[in-house]
């Protein structure tokens, strides 16, 4: 504690020394921080990427959006204590969704939802879209109800498809069965569902290899 406190007066020290040495203003310097109950982490379990493999370019059709399948991931929050957190998923790609996409999977969509897949040859690629998957996840070793809130307000409410907003906004947390007030919870698992659209093939460079490279940032909240 004495060195601690020994290195602070001497770092303060030097600090007026130099600012006195200059001129009579002043800036001022702030320290800030959180010290939480318990932490949590969120992972994905074996692997990060949703991959698709290899997809033939022959294959898809030219004058209309190409649907791929889902895939799913396995997801967890873990915290050190029960705890009340909500989950968000942020695009890392905004800048490369094809708009419009979207209700070709699923006529609930909009671009809202859209996560961008990257370019290619100067043109972009697609979008697809994150859910968690209503009734696989587990909090505490219990089913719970996935709550939405749609403007990051702090209002919630059941959520009936568990849909993402790529913006991340409609951040989702976990509430016991029947309620749709966010819960206190040690372990949280499940599936997000991750379904890719690509743009119709007229608009993709198909004479050269395309990757596909979507990038999310799934955030946990304490609430």
């Amino acid at each position: 504690m004495n060195k601690q406190i020994a290195l602070f007066s001497a770092l303060t020290a030097s600090l007026l020394m130099s600012f006195a040495a200059q001129a009579a203003d002043t800036a001022e310097l702030k320290v800030k921080g959180v010290i939480r109950p318990s932490a949590c982490t969120p992972a994905f379990t074996g692997t990060n990427v949703v991959d698709y493999g290899t997809i033939s370019g022959a294959g898809l059709k030219k004058t209309a959006a190409n649907v791929l399948p889902e895939k799913t991931i396995a997801f967890t929050v873990t915290c050190d204590a029960a705890t009340k957190v909500a989950v968000r998923a942020i695009d890392n790609k905004a800048s490369t969704v094809v708009t419009g996409l979207m209700t070709a999977i699923n006529s609930n969509l909009s671009d809202k939802n859209a996560y961008g897949l990257g370019a290619a040859g100067g043109k972009n690629i697609g979008a697809y879209s994150v859910r968690s998957i209503i009734g696989s996840f587990t909090a505490d070793g219990a089913t719970p109800d996935i709550v939405a809130d749609a403007a990051n307000n702090g209002t919630w409410a059941k959520s009936a498809y568990g849909r993402f907003h790529a913006d991340g906004t409609n951040r989702q947390a976990f509430a016991t069965t029947g309620s749709t007030t966010p819960g206190s919870y040690k372990t949280m698992s499940g599936n997000l569902g991750v379904t890719a659209v690509l743009d119709k093939g007229d608009n993709l460079p198909l004479t050269q290899n395309i990757d596909l490279d979507g990038s999310a940032t799934i955030e946990v909240q304490y609430l």
